[in-house]
């Protein structure tokens, strides 16, 4: 009898702490469902986001869906990944002018808004591009009206996707800078109260796309009848979301030529402060003159001083290159290789040439030291004078360049927006000024000292 009350008990007890482990660990799992780390330096098992993608619809956007365009095959290959990467039941799609719209479908029924294919939406998009929609709906769109709705509707949990001309809407005056600068404003004040009011850490990927264009193009000046262009336009896809989920996204929607059809380029605004990146000095590799390893401050997988610097016969300034790694840097090739992105803040060198290291034959010696950090590039740092000092450089957060040379201020002459947008520049700096606002001390990608004992 004693065994059997000793065996109940011991069973009881089991039956408990079973229970209360899953408990916790359910407990642990709903958590994890409905909180976002405020921490951005990794990325995080997001739990089945929702996604909702918007289409613009307006008149402006007529001319990209006639015939076969770049524009649908955009559409298709990003459907087709979002279907694989996410859950397929929380892929909404819409258009979007005035107002936001389901997609219609005729079928034996009549019109509905029935459940869509993703991978054939794109195919006949002309035909569900304005079935039931209201003519003063689409006639004439604002930009920040779009911005306000689909950021209205973005939650920690959720990924917006516009696709758009991105033109702002000033018609009817002369004074294009001006009502620029003011539409800028406004596009800053949108971002800025969502962060306020809803406290939701937004990122915004904002990606550079062209296509065929067979229609109307309508000038900033209200000209009504417009005038017609025939050949390649560029317009946008905007990715906003909570910047932990936007990381996310990035990592396995890669948008990029080959990816999707159209592509140009890409510009992600996170709020992610500097990152500890892996770097070492290469002690051979692309180095004019000699110096020694400063042991102190290095060890077998990477250098981070140097000392006992000579100038050879032939060489008068210290030239020397550093390995980084920025596998986890949220910009793109040409951003991370253009000398003009970084800054040596101790003024005693400069950014010589910022090379992939696939495209450089880096001495055996330093192959095996940076062997297992896998870094992705190298960073050639020259010296203004023979006298060298520590050097320290930054890879800045700023704009990069190939937005000022897509953006217009008059857009009146066709030949004026060959591979244009009319406001660009405006609408990214309202949204980069809004951030800067939000997160003051996110200036840099990446710092970096070098120690020179010399």
């Amino acid at each position: 009898m004693r065994n059997i009350l000793l065996f109940s008990i011991v069973a009881l007890l089991f039956y408990s702490c079973g229970n209360n482990g899953r408990s916790n660990r359910n407990e642990g799992k709903s958590k994890a469902k409905n909180t976002v780390s405020a921490d951005t330096s990794a990325v995080v098992k997001i739990i089945n986001p929702t996604v909702n993608v918007y289409i613009e619809n307006s008149g402006s956007m007529d001319g990209y869906v006639k015939g076969k365009t770049e524009f649908k095959g955009a559409i298709r290959d990003l459907l087709v990944m979002l279907k694989y990467y996410y859950v397929e039941d929380n892929i909404n799609l819409f258009f979007i002018n005035n107002q936001i719209n389901a997609p219609q479908v005729k079928g034996a029924g009549g019109v509905s808004t029935a459940k869509i294919d993703l991978a054939t939406f794109a195919q006949d998009i002309e035909l569900k591009w304005r079935n039931g929609q209201d003519k003063k709906a689409w006639q004439s769109t604002n930009l920040n009206q779009i911005f306000k709705m689909i950021l209205g509707k973005t939650d920690n949990n959720t990924i917006s996707i516009l696709f758009s001309d991105c033109i702002y809407s000033i018609h009817g005056s002369n004074n294009a800078v001006g009502l620029l600068q003011d539409e800028k404003s406004l596009t800053k004040d949108a971002f800025l109260s969502k962060w306020k009011n809803d406290n939701v850490p937004l990122a915004t990927t904002i990606v550079k796309m062209k296509s065929k264009f067979d229609g109307k193009y309508y000038p900033y000046t209200g000209d009504q009848n417009g005038y017609y262009m025939n050949g390649e336009r560029p317009y946008y896809i905007c990715v906003i979301a909570n910047q932990k989920i936007l990381y996310d996204f990035n990592n396995k929607i890669v948008l990029k030529a080959g990816k999707v059809e159209g592509f140009e380029n890409k510009y992600t605004l996170l709020s992610e402060k500097s990152k500890n990146l892996y770097y070492s000095v290469l002690q051979s590799t692309l180095k004019k003159g000699r110096f020694k390893t400063d042991r102190s401050k290095s060890n077998k997988t990477y250098i981070h001083g140097i000392k006992d610097v000579n100038l050879v016969r032939g060489v008068d300034k210290l030239q020397f290159a550093v390995a980084v790694d920025y596998s986890n840097v949220q910009a793109e090739s040409d951003y991370l290789t253009n000398p003009a992105n970084y800054t040596v803040t101790t003024d005693n060198f400069i950014v010589k040439e910022i090379l992939p290291i696939v495209s450089v034959t880096v001495n055996v010696d330093d192959k095996i030291r940076i062997a297992d950090s896998k870094p992705t590039h190298i960073i050639v740092l020259e010296a203004k004078t023979k006298l060298v000092s520590d050097v320290s450089f930054v890879l800045n957060k700023q704009m990069p360049q190939w937005i000022a040379d897509s953006s217009t201020e008059d857009d009146t002459l066709q030949e004026k927006t060959a591979g244009k947008t009319f406001g660009l520049n405006y609408w990214v700096t309202g949204i980069a000024e809004a951030y800067q606002i939000i997160y003051p001390d996110n200036k840099y990608f990446f710092e970096c000292t070098i120690s020179i004992d010399n």
